[in-house]
């Protein structure tokens, strides 16, 4: 079955991009449609990070103190800690990416600033990216929400797997934050599909998620043996669960196709 076939077949809207940066096939369905970035937003974040190590000689060992007005609902630890605690911007930057904490999120959009994201999200060519506000703030500092599309992080993904994020150093550092997001795998299987030979190794994936009541979204990058390529899969518009579902049905189509 086509990708086309089986969106159309599944409830809720959907768009991806998919490329094998070994042969160059290209899988796409309305890639460059914006949506609610939800944590995806995350990773650009954590671009400006790492341009500033770079660039700037950041020390990733520097702390920041987490106060009780700081601490936000949603995914991560930190919301149940004890207010006071110092965190360097290594540990806030891993707790962002591996479990989406949204405190840790917060802490550091304060520090780098909102202008300094978007400056970075232009500098690697994500035209249709933008962060507006910090997470699970109530009231919202903003009406307009902090969006993406398939395409730009796909395109982000990509870079980071050629090493060209900034540099091939933070490029690979940052690659390794992703290989450990523990949220669940879509973009793949989690082990290859029985129909593989069973000598084939694990896949090895980077990547990270975001979720809303209505939206799913997984985009990384998928190292197998042969090769590699990165996929973005957005969904909004049935139940959280549902679109789980489905676009993890998508990911395992969208490996069959690129292997």
């Amino acid at each position: 079955m086509s990708i086309e076939s089986l969106i159309h077949k599944l409830d809720g809207e959907y768009s991806l991009y998919a490329k094998n940066l070994k042969t160059g096939k290209a899988i796409s369905w309305r890639e460059h449609e914006v949506m609610p970035s939800a944590s995806l937003i995350k990773v650009p974040i954590m671009a400006e990070i790492f341009r500033r190590v770079e660039e700037e000689h950041l020390d990733l060992d520097d702390t920041l103190t987490m106060k009780r007005e700081d601490q936000v609902s949603g995914s991560g630890v930190l919301m149940d800690l004890t207010p006071g605690l110092k965190l360097s911007v290594r540990d806030l930057t891993t707790l962002m990416i591996t479990v989406s904490d949204n405190t840790a999120t917060n802490l550091l959009i304060d520090w780098v600033g909102v202008d300094a994201v978007n400056h970075v999200i232009r500098r690697l060519g994500l035209t249709h990216t933008a962060l507006e506000r910090r997470l699970q703030r109530v009231p919202t500092e903003r009406a307009r929400i902090n969006r993406t599309t398939a395409y730009d992080m796909s395109l982000l993904m990509e870079l980071l797997a050629r090493g060209e994020a900034i540099s091939a150093a933070v490029s690979e550092q940052m690659v390794g934050i992703l290989q450990r997001c523990q949220a669940p795998i879509s973009i793949a299987p989690a082990m290859p599909p029985s129909e593989v030979p069973a000598t084939l190794p694990r896949l090895k994936v980077a990547h990270k998620t975001g979720s809303l009541a209505s939206a799913r979204h997984d985009s990384g990058i998928v190292s197998m043996t042969n090769g590699a390529y990165v996929a973005t899969i957005m969904s909004q518009g049935a139940p959280e669960s549902v679109l789980l579902r489905n676009i993890t049905r998508l990911g395992r189509e969208l490996y069959r196709a690129l292997r």
